[in-house]
């Protein structure tokens, strides 16, 4: 008998064990369940969220360049634009940033504010959230900005890596290696090298149409027309 007695207690305290493990086998499996459905309410709003956002900036974007696109757009009309992108480059969503960035900075140097123009596109090409062709372009842009007055040591370095990076903006790299060769006081040398790109861009399969047609035109000046 007292064997007997023994083993149901055994047996039921295995059970309460088994018992109390399932309950909190259930809590943990409950409150799994609960932060998997908190998370994906979260996750879920955030991307609404950044949907919205996105839309709004894109709407606010063209909206300014619809206004500058007007002939008859004013002064008023210039500087509102002109603090939307402002505003977009500084806080707006990734998809719109550098886009705004980059009006900006186009603005910028239209009205002469050289210094600011350079600051504005060398956010765009240190922007790593940004497409590398933005980021490309704004490194063009400001190479091509100081191409007349910047010494062409200083210079060259980037047209060197946009042109052997390939893409939208080589050939343009490379035209603007033939601008620091054929500045005035051009060795016979940098003579050379300039027909040699200009020659490598005219047989260009990725160089655009007026690229060659420019590149072709510089040659003729050389005698070395195609």
């Amino acid at each position: 008998m007292a064997d007997d007695f023994i083993t149901q207690v055994n047996e039921e305290m295995q059970a309460q064990r088994l018992r109390a493990m399932a309950r909190r086998i259930g809590a943990v499996v409950g409150v799994v369940a609960v932060i998997g459905a908190i998370g994906g309410g979260v996750w879920g709003w955030n991307s609404h969220a950044r949907h919205a956002a996105q839309q709004a900036a894109s709407a606010r974007y063209f909206t300014a360049t619809t206004a500058l696109s007007d002939p008859k757009h004013d002064a008023a009309a210039t500087q509102k634009a002109t603090a939307t992108f402002q505003d977009l480059a500084e806080h707006g969503p990734v998809g719109v940033r550098s886009y705004a960035a980059l009006r900006l900075a186009d603005l910028q140097s239209q009205a002469g504010q050289t210094d600011a123009a350079l600051k504005t596109w060398q956010g765009v090409a240190d922007d790593n959230a940004a497409e590398p062709a933005l980021r490309d372009m704004a490194r063009y842009m400001s190479l091509n900005a100081r191409t007349a007055s910047a010494d062409p040591k200083t210079l060259r370095p980037g047209y060197e890596a946009l042109a052997q990076g390939g893409g939208a903006w080589a050939s343009l790299a490379q035209e603007g290696l033939v601008a620091l060769d054929l500045r005035a006081g051009a060795t016979a040398d940098q003579q050379k090298e300039a027909r040699r790109i200009l020659t490598q861009i005219v047989g260009s399969e990725n160089a655009t149409e007026g690229v060659r047609a420019r590149a072709q035109a510089l040659l003729e000046t050389f005698g070395d027309a195609g």
